[in-house]
């Protein structure tokens, strides 16, 4: 199992690495609100012009930062399905048009590589560290640390789900195959929730009061 950590690239060296975690939570902040909120009241032909702006500088950040362009990309590309299928859902159920479905596909796309590059150019502790002496709500930010910390433990569940899968279902295809990996789904919310409790069971035991040391 490989531990691919979202900031993996964190420890590069680029102008973009050296500036603060305060500042860049910042401009990721203001750079999302102008993306999910201040392009959308442009007019029509001015919102594609605004996210060709901001996809143009946001590219060209990522360019400086030295971040793999395909981990970005690649990374990115997750969201896609879960985006499509929210639009598709609202575009049948008349609440979009396809202009606005394709509007909100780029926006999401956008605001997922924005994140990326934030966490590839900032370690995840400290963006944790500047969140919490800004007062954010401690649940949020231990919820955030044990998402970083297991992540690569749900990864390590997945393959060896995916392997038994292939072992075992091979040669299962159409609605059959599609039962399988439903089962593994569920298999895998289980183990997962199993998995927190054992961990909470134990941080109990150890006297854990919500305070990271």
């Amino acid at each position: 199992m490989k531990h691919a950590f979202i900031d993996r690239f964190a420890s590069l060296e680029s102008p973009i690495h050296g500036l603060t975690p305060s500042l860049k939570i910042r401009l990721t902040f203001l750079a999302l609100v102008l993306l999910l909120f201040g392009i959308p009241i442009l007019t029509i032909p001015h919102i594609w012009h605004g996210l060709l702006l901001y996809a143009g500088l946001i590219l060209l950040a990522a360019l400086i930062s030295r971040v793999p362009f395909p981990f970005l990309l690649t990374r990115s590309a997750l969201v896609l399905p879960f985006s499509v299928l929210i639009v598709v859902v609202n575009y049948f159920s008349g609440n979009f048009s396809f202009p606005q479905m394709i509007e909100t596909v780029c926006k999401s796309l956008l605001s997922i590589f924005t994140l990326l590059l934030l966490s590839s150019t900032t370690p995840f502790h400290e963006i944790l560290k500047q969140l919490s002496r800004w007062r954010a709500p401690k649940l949020f930010i231990i919820i955030l640390s044990f998402m970083y910390r297991y992540f690569f433990l749900l990864a390590g569940e997945i393959e060896a789900l995916e392997r038994a899968v292939h072992m075992r279902h091979s040669s299962v295809s159409g609605w059959k195959r599609i039962l399988v990996y439903t089962n593994m789904i569920s298999m895998l919310l289980v183990r997962s929730y199993e998995r927190a409790e054992n961990v909470y069971q134990a941080m109990q035991m150890r006297g854990f009061t919500g305070d990271f040391r």
